[in-house]
């Protein structure tokens, strides 16, 4: 599997190759660093970037693992965390509740298997609120869109290129994942709490059902 990152007159584009590999290269108590299987992908270009921590490789913190793990990336678009190994490229293997903290970045993305809109999926979400009463997660996502064609003779077609699409907030309540409230009357119903008691602390704090910051305040007001 060869290196999928170029750098072309200051346009991020990559190509993307693929080998099949079985050695294990970091100290874990499972298989997550076991090099996996990476999918057979033709050849082609594709502007912009597929990562939400930076085309870079950053360290990592694995609690229950070697302090000297690979750096990692995550690869929006794949749903997947990439490390790189003699400049060939691997994905790690998912492991339920592995928590992995990007220190330089301020993020961590848990590995986990959840249920959502009917649908079980296995993947990273980042965690924002971990808490045994309510958690809060951003599903972060990637898609790869179609170049238009050229209408004429005198310019090029477009490559495919990624575009990052809007973030998905999930709670947890029970062990199940539910869309994050979108107004007091709902938030109300999902964490049951008093909706008077809610209100007045939205209005007091100006609270934006649709920002981050304010979604995590209100996560961490309901769980005391």
């Amino acid at each position: 599997m060869k290196k999928i990152l170029l750098i072309l007159l200051g346009c991020s584009v990559y190509i993307v190759d693929a080998q099949v590999g079985n050695e294990n290269v970091s100290y874990s108590p499972g298989t997550f660093f076991m090099r996996a299987n990476r999918p057979t992908t033709k050849e082609y270009v594709i502007e912009g970037s597929p990562y939400t921590t930076g085309d870079k490789f950053n360290k990592v913190i694995i609690k229950g693992f070697s302090k000297d793990v690979q750096d990692l990336r995550y690869n929006a678009y794949e749903d997947e965390m990439e490390f790189k190994k003699d400049d060939e490229l691997f994905y790690t293997n998912k492991e339920d509740n592995v928590k992995i903290q990007f220190p330089d970045i301020g993020k961590i993305y848990e590995s986990l298997t959840y249920t959502y809109d009917g649908k079980t999926k296995s993947g990273y979400l980042v965690l924002l609120v971990d808490s045994p009463k309510f958690s809060l997660y951003k599903r972060e996502k990637v898609e790869l869109l179609k170049g238009e064609k050229s209408t004429n003779s005198f310019t090029k077609d477009a490559n495919d290129y990624y575009a990052k699409d809007k973030d998905l907030y999930l709670i947890t309540k029970d062990k199940k994942f539910f869309k994050f409230p979108k107004n007091s009357a709902d938030a109300a119903e999902v964490f049951s709490v008093d909706k008077k008691e809610l209100d007045s602390f939205v209005k007091f704090n100006k609270i934006n059902f649709s920002k981050e910051p304010d979604m995590i305040k209100l996560v961490e007001f309901v769980n005391k």
